[in-house]
C-alpha cells in the first residue's frame, strides 16, 4: 500500500473522531443544562461517556502509531548514513 493512501486515510480517521469527540462534548453540555435528568438521558449520557473513553484510547493508539513510524525512520536513517561512512572510510583505508 503506498505510504501517502495510507496517511490520508489515517488522517481521515482522525478527523473523523475528532468530529465524534466534538459532537459528544456538545450533546454533554446539552445534558449538564437539563433541569430534570431522565432516565433515558441518564442512560444517553453513560453510552456517551463509553463511547468518549474509545475515542480517546483510539486517537491515543494512532499518534502513538506515528511516533513509533518515525523513530524506525530516524533509526533507518541513522543506519544508513553510519554505513556509508563506514565503508568511505574503510575505502579510504585501503587505499
Amino acid at each position: 500500500m503506498c505510504p501517502r493512501l495510507n496517511d490520508m486515510s489515517r488522517y481521515r480517521v482522525l478527523a473523523d473522531l475528532y468530529d465524534e469527540l466534538r459532537n459528544i462534548r456538545v450533546l454533554d453540555r446539552i445534558y449538564d443544562y437539563a433541569i430534570e435528568p431522565d432516565p433515558i438521558s441518564e442512560r444517553a449520557h453513560e453510552i456517551r461517556q463509553r463511547r468518549r473513553k474509545q475515542i480517546l484510547d483510539e486517537l491515543a493508539r494512532l499518534k502513538a502509531t506515528r511516533t513509533e513510524r518515525v523513530m524506525r525512520a530516524m533509526v533507518g536513517s541513522a543506519v544508513g548514513v553510519l554505513s556509508v561512512a563506514g565503508y568511505a572510510m574503510l575505502l579510504y583505508l585501503l587505499k
